[in-house]
């Protein structure tokens, strides 16, 4: 700290009082402002790399995620053909010749609503529909085979198909992914094109006004001085 003298008020030719004067603030150092600035950048790169990263492991899982829906919606159709196929009169009628079962014309019913039953069942020996048609355990092995070839088969198209249809819808995605990303760029670069042209008139406009005004201002020296020397002449 330094000391002035301080006036003391009271009679003329007193001793004079010193007071204490604060010290004036120095200025920032440049090597640690420098430093936070650089800490700053640093931070500022390391959250955009992080972000970055972030944001690519999303679309990896997005892209996941999307293969696993299409081997689900393929196995889901793969299992609605079995369930259609498991559901179909031929493939019961088919399981139950194997299980002995034959068609019954005398058959009884009951009635729900008291448990009543109406009619009187009877056992048959299989030639009560003459029409009907009954196979042999090898006969009925054998359409049982041949229905599950033809189903495997279905089922093989049907995944076939499910398969291209994902492909295609991938491929139509893709496509429309890269042509909007070719727009975009067609449209960037024709923005720039038009910037660089509406930046390369105005310079030229500039240079047009520069060039004008020079040549106005050396009309103006040169009627400047025409008239100064006819003013000098007798």
């Amino acid at each position: 700290m330094t000391a002035l003298l301080a006036p003391r008020p009271g009679k003329q030719g007193a001793r004079p009082q010193l007071r204490p004067v604060a010290r004036p603030r120095g200025r920032m150092a440049t090597i640690p402002f420098a430093l936070v600035i650089a800490l700053v950048l640093a931070a500022g790169t390391v959250g955009l790399l992080v972000l970055t990263t972030a944001l690519q492991n999303q679309a990896f899982a997005v892209q996941s995620r999307q293969h696993e829906a299409t081997v689900l919606e393929i196995q889901l159709a793969s299992l609605q053909a079995e369930v259609a196929d498991a559901r179909s009169i031929q493939h019961l009628a088919v399981a139950a010749q194997q299980l002995g079962m034959r068609p019954n014309p005398y058959g009884a019913q009951l009635r729900l609503s008291d448990g009543k039953v109406l009619g009187e069942a009877s056992a048959v020996v299989g030639g009560e529909v003459p029409t009907a048609r009954y196979l042999t355990k090898e006969q009925a092995e054998a359409q049982v085979i041949a229905l599950d070839k033809a189903e495997a088969e279905r089922i093989a198209k049907a995944k076939a198909e499910a398969k291209q249809r994902a492909e295609a819808k991938k491929e139509a995605e893709a496509k429309k992914k890269a042509e909007a990303k070719k727009k975009a760029e067609a449209e960037k670069k024709a923005e720039a094109k038009k910037k660089a042209e509406a930046k390369k008139k105005a310079e030229a406009k500039k240079k047009a006004e520069a060039k004008k005004k020079a040549e106005a201002k050396k009309k103006a020296e040169a009627a400047k001085k025409a008239k100064a020397k006819k003013g000098k002449q007798p």
